[in-house]
């Protein structure tokens, strides 16, 4: 190949090469850049649904197969006077299982309350606080009569909590129960105020929610978060179990 020609060629190769270099690096910034906001969106959507579908339900610390632990130890007694714990109660003795229709929550007459014998009861729940010197610190009670009675009766004061009304025990079909549910699951994760315990009046059905059954009016169970985002169910205690073991 003559001069004229070698050097036509490699103007030509220098000028490819060129074209070439400018072209990956276009590739190259593009890829850097950030996708568009609407692909950005779409694509975090995706993630997230495969990461929900792939992340197991929340289920509750599970308890030895076929136990239902009752009462307490002496050594449960030390530490709920040391504080720490999470005492969810059904609420007291009431005549009969038979709610009037409809049942309306700021009205006492419209609802099935106390008997004579759920009085004494959360009276003597309260009572037996104080001889085993359990510190009481947060109270809280559902919206109905019986349940903020209760409450009443026991500690002799309380915030009324909507969110503490259950009315089922199907949260997967009820939408609206499941938020309760998801509601209560994360009061189990809060700890209560230094040297205290906090108190919840509720209804029968607070225990599912953390896989330990259904209570009897005036039985109690024990939840004790870790500090970190998740809790543990304890024990269940009877109305006539607040005693010295």
């Amino acid at each position: 190949m003559d001069l004229p020609k070698r050097l036509i060629f490699a103007s030509f190769m220098l000028a490819a090469g060129l074209q070439l270099g400018i072209a990956s690096g276009a590739l190259a910034q593009q890829a850097a850049q950030p996708a568009d906001p609407a692909d950005a969106a779409d694509a975090a959507d995706a993630t997230d649904t495969a990461a929900a579908d792939e992340k197991p339900k929340e289920k509750p610390a599970p308890l030895p197969e076929g136990i239902r632990p009752y009462g307490l130890t002496a050594e449960l007694l030390g530490k709920l006077r040391q504080g720490g714990y999470l005492i969810f109660f059904r609420h007291g003795l009431t005549p009969n299982y038979i709610d009037p229709e409809p049942e309306q929550g700021t009205d006492c007459s419209t609802q099935r309350n106390l008997s004579k014998e759920g009085i004494e009861q959360t009276r003597a729940i309260g009572e037996a606080f104080r001889e085993l010197e359990i510190p009481v610190g947060i109270v809280r009670a559902s919206p109905f009569c019986r349940a903020m009675h209760s409450a009443e009766n026991a500690f002799g004061r309380f915030e009324k909590d909507r969110f503490l009304k259950l009315s089922g025990n199907e949260p997967d079909r009820d939408p609206p129960e499941g938020k309760v549910w998801k509601y209560v699951r994360n009061l189990a994760k809060i700890p209560p105020m230094p040297g205290t315990n906090s108190v919840f009046m509720s209804h029968g059905t607070v225990a599912e929610i953390f896989g330990m059954g259904y209570l009897e009016e005036g039985e109690a169970v024990i939840i004790k978060p870790d500090g970190f985002g998740g809790w543990r169910g304890v024990t269940l205690v009877k109305s006539d179990q607040w005693i010295v073991p």
